[in-house]
């Protein structure tokens, strides 16, 4: 047998052998898993935070609803960033920061601090200059949020005890409209959380038992227990890269 025969044979047989083996396939990623999350505009500063943790949490697609508070449904997201007390509603809640409202005042007005019954009476229309508790020669400019907006019934309830603000309010849909407002109008007075104080507006002097009652927690909360994704979401707000920048603008949970 010749060797030109015998290099023929065993390339064949290498090319046989070649051809009982399987194809070699490709390992496919798993599909990232799909979260909601919804929050109301007032809390658009969140989104920074859910920003940083969907860059640090390639295994969850994490999608954002910026929904009014009024209009939230919790059965439809898989987390709900909230600013209050808990819904009675819902059964798990975890603590992220904390939140307050503060008064804030136009520029031009020399007014440093109010007391609860001068809050009252303005917000409530019965003090309509500022010459009546101060020296800005202006009439009273009143900004609210909407009827049933979080914001606005936190601050009628420890402000006005439930009563209703004047009529003759002006109506701010979300905490940057409100800035917008105060700030460009002398007599202007409103309020915001406090994550919003920007050098533009004065943030008033109230007395602390007060401010503290405008104290709220920023929660997040889900419908069900969290599995194993919505868990590392969780953990990314509560200590992770989410904490960090909530820090920077909500005051640390208590």
């Amino acid at each position: 047998m010749s060797w030109k025969f015998v290099s023929i044979h065993l390339a064949a047989a290498a090319l046989l052998l070649a051809g009982c083996n399987p194809p070699a396939t490709a390992t496919i990623p798993p599909s990232p898993v799909p979260l909601s999350v919804s929050y109301s505009p007032y809390l658009a500063r969140i989104q920074d935070a859910l920003h940083a943790c969907a860059l640090s949490l390639p295994e969850s697609a994490i999608f954002f609803d910026q929904t009014p508070g009024s209009e939230q449904e919790f059965m439809e997201h898989d987390l709900v960033i909230w600013w209050g007390d808990k819904p009675a509603a819902v059964d798990y809640a975890y603590a992220l920061n904390q939140d307050d409202l503060v008064v804030i005042l136009n520029p031009e007005n020399p007014k440093q601090e109010l007391s609860k019954q001068e809050l009252n009476a303005l917000f409530s229309g019965r003090i309509e200059r500022w010459t009546d508790i101060g020296t800005l020669d202006q009439l009273t400019a009143i900004w609210i949020y909407p009827e049933g907006n979080l914001l606005s019934e936190v601050f009628k309830l420890e402000i006005l005890a439930g009563s209703g603000y004047t009529s003759l309010a002006s109506v701010a849909p979300s905490p940057q409209a409100m800035l917008e407002a105060v700030e460009s109008t002398p007599g202007a007075i409103g309020f915001l959380p406090r994550a919003w104080i920007s050098q533009e507006v004065s943030v008033i002097e109230i007395e602390p038992a007060l401010q503290s009652k405008l104290n709220r927690p920023l929660l997040a909360l889900t419908k069900t227990e969290p599995k194993a994704e919505l868990q590392a979401l969780l953990a990314c707000l509560q200590t992770g890269a989410g904490q960090a920048i909530l820090a920077e603008d909500y005051e640390q949970p208590r």
